[in-house]
Parts: structure tokens; sequence; C-alpha cells
């Protein structure tokens, strides 16, 4: 579960952040779960709408740097 993405969303629905991003309501859904991973491009359309890095929302599926 990508719980940094679900306490992004806040208050809003599901449905509501779905219509924003173009995709439907169970697309998020399965992102939100880890189910699915988002392309690259809505990644970065995710990351522009909650304002927060691609990185962060994300971090089980991008290369963590300086780690051993």
């Amino acid at each position: 579960m990508r719980e940094k993405l679900i306490i992004a969303r806040g208050n809003r629905t599901q449905q509501e952040v779905a219509d924003k991003l173009g995709i439907t309501q169970k697309h998020l859904s399965k992102i939100e779960l880890g189910q699915r991973n988002p392309s690259i491009l809505l990644a970065s359309k995710i990351s522009d709408f909650y304002k927060l890095p691609v990185e962060y929302l994300f971090d089980d599926i991008f290369l963590k740097l300086n780690t051993p």
C-alpha cells in the first residue's frame, strides 16, 4: 500500500482525484494499493497534482541513491 499517496489525497475522494488526473477511480485505487505502477507520465501528473516529488510518492519503484 502506498500510504503517502493516500495521505496526500487528504479529504478528496479517489473519484475526484481520478477525474482531475484523467484516469478511472479503479486505476487510481490500484495505484494507491500498489497493485499497479503508474506510467512515467502519470506519475509525473500525480506528482504535479499533489505538489510532491515523484520519488517521495513512489519510493517503492524509484531507485534509492546513496544507500549501502
